[in-house]
């Protein structure tokens, strides 16, 4: 509730659901990924460009599995910035849940006026914004929730206390969060992941962020490794949100450690 953090991968759910919510994609869109992007002074390169140097036309499946980073600048430059932030504030990035503890943090997005080319790039792929975990998980719900986020409650309350104390808010249109729900459930399905279970069928992203220094600019070469997803994922019941801070052993990433 209370650290804040770039979370990376993940929040290519939000730039999808973002882009699909604006009409600029379809659940059957696919993007020229072209393995590296070169705005304004920086270069956006895929974690596995040496691999792939140029995959080429994807769809949203393998841009999920593969968590490309030029994709998902690519799908988040199709918005006008103030198209994205709009929705993302509407996911409450940059908002508190309203969790009944104390101690939230509201992480950090810039408002869009101040957004350069490369930071709405960047955003598009989990970097330039900072959240909580529950942030994350208060989003990606609305995703396994027809597209209603609703606030996290800890404790249990009366019917009555309910209507008083947890919103429901529509975050996204029902069509689109079945269409995310959709597409992470299947990049899953064609993944290797540890959480492409044969028993049920989730809907997951994982996320491996560079940790930034903190009270200065640049990153260290500390990782943020995580996943979030939700089960089974046409009747989801189950979200869970893992974040691993500064994993040090094997092979670190979110899909291998927080998988």
């Amino acid at each position: 509730m209370s650290d804040v953090f770039e979370p990376g991968s993940t929040f290519k759910v939000l730039t999808i659901a973002s882009a699909i919510e604006n009409g600029r994609l379809q659940e059957n869109s696919k993007i020229l990924d072209t393995g590296k992007l070169d705005i304004d002074k920086w270069t956006i390169k895929n974690y596995d460009y040496n691999v792939k140097p140029f995959p080429g036309n994807i769809d949203l499946y393998y841009l999920f599995e593969h968590s490309s980073n030029v994709a998902s600048a690519k799908a988040a430059l199709m918005m006008t910035k103030q198209e994205h932030y709009n929705v993302l504030k509407k996911f409450g990035i940059g908002e508190k849940t309203g969790i009944d503890l104390p101690g939230e943090s509201r992480g950090l997005i810039p408002d869009y006026k101040d957004w350069h080319k490369s930071t709405h790039a960047s955003v598009g792929y989990g970097y330039s914004i900072s959240v909580t975990a529950i942030q994350m998980v208060s989003a990606i719900s609305a995703i396994a929730n027809n597209g209603v986020r609703v606030t996290p409650p800890v404790i249990k309350y009366t019917p009555a206390e309910d209507v008083e104390k947890i919103q429901h808010i529509q975050t996204i249109k029902p069509e689109t969060a079945h269409s995310v729900s959709r597409l992470l459930a299947g990049s899953i399905g064609r993944s290797k992941s540890p959480v492409n279970l044969d028993d049920y069928n989730v809907a997951a992203k994982t996320g491996t962020a560079r940790k930034s220094i903190s009270g200065a600019k640049g990153y260290t070469n500390k990782l943020v490794t995580s996943i979030v997803g939700f089960f089974p994922a046409n009747n989801p019941q189950v979200l869970i949100y893992v974040v691993i801070d500064s994993p040090s052993k094997g092979a670190l990433w979110g899909s291998t450690v927080a998988a």
